[in-house]
């Protein structure tokens, strides 16, 4: 259903593209470059326990996308992100597949309307083209989370509206979001942990993760399989001070119920809070500093086929990340950025405590556009993490540390509307 619902949505967005191309803009992004990791660890997209996307030195294709927007009114625009990686659930997918509406103000007020499957404006780091970030190529562990379990597909209402005149420099924005779709997540928090990366799960995609306990074969994950119908909610609150200072905090809840089932999919009942803080400095730094707190209930030992084992049980998970970021742009063509991250999941009602996975992360970028269409930029991260499965189901060390240097260039071709 959801396939149909998207294939539709799709034709509605390209159908005035052949009739009224002035309207309309395309923007192709290609990015590859080297990665030298050490880790003992595996690659965690073929089913590995590890945390990182590239385990392997040498040169690697890393994303291929493409993004149309279109102007169908003046008050009606769609846009459609169409994304190609080569995995174990590589290929060519969609990523997002929007309606936007705003309606002409006639006040202070401004109104937003948005349908189809998108991201929730959650994250202050990943604000460029196609969901990337502008600061460093992996993502920080909330935001890789976001982008591989998070997407919904449903409405957002959103009202934005200056505080005292036009020129005021206080705003505040309301948002609110009724969802189907993502019961699933959670899963990936639990079984692979928290990760930092730049893989974002497409629509359609089958992610192959860790396997059960005392099992070979890689489970199956559909993130934003529906499971139980009932729909999801989120809110949020959002306060901005000229280009000063931007707060934003939201509260998201799947309602997933635990005992449904679907096509292999159990519902997984998650819901978080979400901090976000966005402040300029003096000498022309940026700091961006995001948290998010919050439980997952799901049932232990459910098998694929839908059945469960007599030691199933229904447990609730915490899970828990922040990080800080300090960047800098250097010139007109160059930015630096550094982040700490901490991530924690952990089942405290357990005896003793059971800790699915903590720990934290340091990431150092530099990146340079020389010109409009090339960029490029050298990246080092390093994740210290600790999980009570490894070695209790997988045979390895509580305690791992996985580094990885990556070097990439992008090369990006847009074909602008005309007005």
């Amino acid at each position: 259903m959801r396939r149909r619902w998207l294939l539709a949505l799709v034709a509605v967005v390209a159908a005035p593209a052949s009739a009224q191309s002035d309207r309309h803009e395309f923007y192709f992004d290609a990015a590859a470059g080297y990665v030298s990791s050490s880790t003992e660890l595996g690659d965690w997209t073929e089913g590995d326990v590890g945390k990182l996307r590239h385990v392997d030195d040498g040169l690697t294709g890393f994303r291929l996308f493409g993004e149309y927007h279109g102007r169908i009114s003046p008050t009606l625009r769609a846009r459609v992100v169409a994304d190609y990686v080569d995995d174990a659930s590589g290929g060519l997918d969609l990523t997002e597949a929007v309606i936007d509406w705003r309606p002409v103000p006639r006040s202070r007020n401004q109104q937003q309307v948005r349908f189809g499957a998108f991201y929730p404006g959650f994250s202050l780091e990943n604000g460029d083209r196609g969901w990337q970030s502008p600061f460093t190529y992996s993502y920080s562990a909330i935001n890789t989370w976001l982008g591989e379990e998070i997407r919904p597909f449903g409405a957002e209402w959103s009202l934005r509206r200056r505080l005292a005149g036009v020129h005021a420099a206080h705003e505040l924005r309301v948002v609110a979001a009724g969802f189907y779709g993502n019961d699933p997540a959670g899963t990936l928090l639990f079984w692979r942990g928290w990760s930092l990366h730049d893989r974002q799960t497409r629509l359609n995609d089958e992610l192959s993760i860790i396997p059960l306990p005392f099992t070979t074969n890689p489970q199956r994950l559909q993130s934003f399989m529906e499971t139980d119908h009932r729909p999801g909610m989120y809110a949020g609150l959002e306060w901005r001070y000229a280009r000063r200072a931007l707060v934003q905090f939201a509260r998201y809840d799947n309602r997933a119920d635990p005992w449904s089932f679907r096509d292999g999919q159990w519902g997984w009942g998650t819901d978080f809070d979400h901090l976000a803080v966005q402040v300029g400095l003096p000498a022309e730094l940026g700091l961006i500093y995001q948290w998010l707190d919050g439980t997952t209930e799901w049932l232990t030992a459910a098998l694929p086929s839908g059945t469960r084992l007599p030691i199933s049980e229904h447990v609730h998970d915490r899970f828990y990340s922040q990080f800080v970021m300090l960047t800098r742009k250097l010139g007109a063509n160059h930015r630096l950025a550094v982040r700490y991250d901490t991530f924690e999941t952990a089942r405290s009602a357990s005896v003793p405590v059971l800790n699915s996975d903590e720990g934290h992360a340091w990431t150092l970028s530099y990146r340079i556009e020389p010109t409009e269409r090339f960029s490029g930029g050298i990246e080092w991260l390093r994740i210290e993490s600790a999980r009570d499965l490894w070695p209790m189901f997988y045979n390895t060390a509580r305690e791992q540390t996985e580094d990885q240097l990556r070097l990439q260039l992008s090369y990006r071709l847009a074909a602008p509307s005309q007005r």
